[in-house]
């Protein structure tokens, strides 16, 4: 995991010193060791200082932060393929990455053993063969990759670089311009850093936003292109039902699921687990109980709160090591700036679920972990969302279907993106088996009828995911466990209450809220599916986003992020 940055001059203006403020303001990314490229070299320091930055000069940079996961210490960043046309860096990892390595090495010089240097060798072979098409050689590298991944790459002769995001969106890369630069980073900050404060874009799952260099100096257009290829014309055609039975659903998922999370726990003695006593995280911590020698899970509430209470229940009865980092009132009003300035959004939906996981990975942190596994994505793949039910019975099996693909594709920028700053703040890497492709693309070819069941007008399915909860019963999870209902996190946890105790201690109430401030709310984007349009099908107020809550959020946004009320 790493923190990646860029920058171009528009006017020929040295930008070095500027990549020094970016990488500065997210340094936890990569705290062993830093790299830069420019037109002209390719430099390493084992250690961050303004020495390092102040002693290069260029208009156009490239610059890398690494945690070393893979490879060990050895392994900085950016790499140079080895015809010296390509410069490359990347963040996230690479699972088939000794598989591709294996055809790479009779033809190419490998100087480290990690994941990332496989990228350069292979997109180097491709660019030969398209006679130095770069667009299309990181089409077909991109084909070849089993993992998730941002990659920043430049094109040595033309000056030319190409940012492009994996598919699923794990990992984020925000950029944005103004007269004097163009520049780019895997947060928002960076970019906050040296003041473009206008408009800032992330660049999209499965795309590739392609900078070109014009003939004039220091000039340059941008485009986006698609590098993922989807030729589906509908869902039902991308995804058939290939499992209507309960015994293929299960074999094929079994099959996915222990393949997903032995890449991912491949070689670690030690991991953690974001663990909330729900299903999702019990069975990926159950699973990887047998994978690793040294498995912890970490979950954190208010004192008494369920999750706490069913998570030292469940882990006793699993044999699950335990930690439990418990909050109190001001724990958590003193976490809520430094929350909000993490995962860089006020958004009450956002705020009240980061602050569990946060406390969470703040524990495994102090603890030493360095990897962790989340159960993100069940739901959204299983139907198991409370209001994925009343859609079956108000549009039928085929609807809910839509419901769900947009839920995961929307994931990136409701979920992972928020996690990934999180899990990074504390220099964690973060690895969710249940949006590995091909699990999702074997779930979603599941008959939705075998996991959301419909039993007439009024009959709800409350617990969804049956598929999921049966294969927990039959790898051994009790079946009082897999059939558990597990509370949102932020209600679980006892944030959600919390949040709205805090709110009024410090002056803001319903009688708070104005008109004119429910209009701006009402234009504010709806993040994740319950605000989206769970709320709509659900009697309770929970999901709602409570006005007087967000406007003490958005108070304290503004003393510490200006900036977000820009975006």
């Amino acid at each position: 995991m790493c923190g990646i940055v860029g920058i171009l001059s528009k006017r020929g203006e040295n930008v070095a010193p500027l990549i020094e403020k970016m990488l500065s303001c997210m340094k936890n990314r990569g705290p062993d060791g830093v790299g830069l490229a420019t037109e002209d070299e390719i430099v390493y320091s084992n250690t961050f200082n303004k020495l390092f930055f102040s002693q290069t000069s260029a208009f156009n940079v490239l610059a890398h932060s690494r945690l070393a996961i893979v490879g060990g210490s050895c392994g900085s960043q950016p790499f140079l393929s080895c015809n010296k046309k390509l410069v490359l860096e990347h963040n996230g990892e690479i699972y088939n990455y000794r598989e591709l390595r294996k055809s790479l090495e009779s033809h190419h010089e490998f100087k480290t053993s990690t994941d990332s240097e496989v990228i350069i060798h292979l997109l180097e072979d491709h660019y030969e063969k398209t006679n130095g098409n770069l667009l299309e050689a990181v089409k077909r590298t991109v084909f070849q990759l089993d993992g998730i991944y941002i990659l920043a790459i430049k094109e040595q002769s033309t000056g030319n670089i190409i940012l492009v995001r994996d598919g699923i969106g794990v990992r984020q890369i925000y950029y944005g311009e103004d007269d004097r630069y163009f520049a780019f980073g895997s947060e928002k900050k960076a970019l906050w850093k040296i003041s473009l404060d206008g408009k800032i874009q992330r660049l999209l799952p499965g795309y590739a936003l392609f900078i070109s260099q014009r003939s004039e100096e220091n000039s340059f257009t941008t485009s986006l292109h698609p590098v993922t290829v989807n030729t589906s014309k509908s869902i039902r055609s991308k995804y058939p039902i290939s499992y209507k039975d309960i015994d293929s659903a299960l074999n094929a998922y079994n099959n996915a699921l222990i393949a997903s999370v032995e890449k991912r726990v491949r070689d670690f003695s030690r991991i953690g687990i974001v663990f909330s006593g729900g299903i999702d995280s019990v069975i990926v911590a159950y699973l990887a109980k047998q994978m690793v020698p040294e498995v912890i899970c970490y979950t954190s509430g208010i004192r008494g709160s369920n999750d706490i209470t069913n998570s030292i229940e469940i882990a006793e009865k699993l044999d699950l090591r335990l930690e439990i980092n418990e909050l109190s009132q001001d724990d958590v009003e003193r976490m809520i700036p430094n929350i909000i300035n993490v995962i860089e959004d006020d958004n009450m939906g956002q705020v009240e679920v980061a602050i569990p996981i946060y406390a969470a990975v703040k524990l495994a942190r102090e603890q030493g972990i360095r990897v962790m596994l989340t159960g993100q994505g069940a739901d959204e793949i299983f139907g198991g969302y409370s209001w994925y039910s009343k859609i079956v019975q108000k549009y039928g099996y085929d609807k809910i279907l839509e419901y769900m693909i947009k839920d995961v594709q929307l994931l990136y920028k409701e979920t992972l993106e928020r996690e990934d700053k999180i899990t990074m703040s504390q220099s964690i890497e973060l690895r969710e088996p249940f949006l590995d492709p091909n699990l999702i693309d074997t779930v979603l070819r599941i008959d939705p009828r075998l996991n959301i069941q419909n039993d007439g007008v009024d009959a709800f399915d409350t617990l969804g995911k049956r598929v999921h909860r049966r294969l927990a019963e039959k790898i051994g999870i009790p079946k009082e466990i897999a059939y558990r209902i597990k509370e949102a996190a932020q209600h679980g946890s006892g944030i959600h209450n919390l949040l709205d105790s805090i709110a009024r201690q410090n002056g803001f109430t319903e009688s708070s809220v104005k008109d004119n401030y429910l209009d701006k709310l009402n234009k504010r984007e709806l993040m994740g599916s319950s605000q989206r349009y769970g709320h709509l099908f659900e009697s309770e107020k929970i999901w709602n986003i409570e006005p007087h809550i967000q406007m003490y959020l958005e108070k304290i946004a503004a003393n510490i992020l200006p900036s977000i009320s820009k975006q």
